[in-house]
């Protein structure tokens, strides 16, 4: 089975006030594609960064998305916060068999529908 693909805006600017790009999409990315590597989880899933998921006004967002899944779409993600749930939450969604769904619970951030 395919890869199921997570991808990440790396332009989102989240306004929190959190400290050093703790909101910035391009922080979130490099957390989890560091924590993907450190953990030998590139079998696992895709990480791609894109550019923009249309989204700004909740950043920072991500989605996943797989070959007969339904696509996840999360925002207002922060790097230190959200980073190794989402990580566990790629792994999970990986896991499904077609027609599956992931459980709300395990998916960082809120509902970017």
């Amino acid at each position: 089975m395919a890869r199921p693909v997570l991808s990440i805006c790396r332009r989102c600017e989240a306004d929190d006030g959190g400290g050093e790009d703790a909101g910035s999409g391009e922080a979130l990315f490099q957390r989890v594609k560091a924590l993907r590597k450190a953990r030998g989880l590139k079998h696992v899933f895709k990480l791609e960064g894109v550019k923009c998921l249309s989204l700004c006004r909740w950043a920072c967002n991500a989605t996943l998305e797989g070959k007969k899944r339904s696509t996840y779409t999360r925002s207002e993600l922060h790097a230190e916060a959200d980073a190794e749930a989402l990580v566990t939450a790629a792994c999970a969604y990986a896991e499904l068999e077609p027609g599956q769904e992931l459980s709300e619970r395990r998916l960082p951030g809120v509902s970017g529908d």
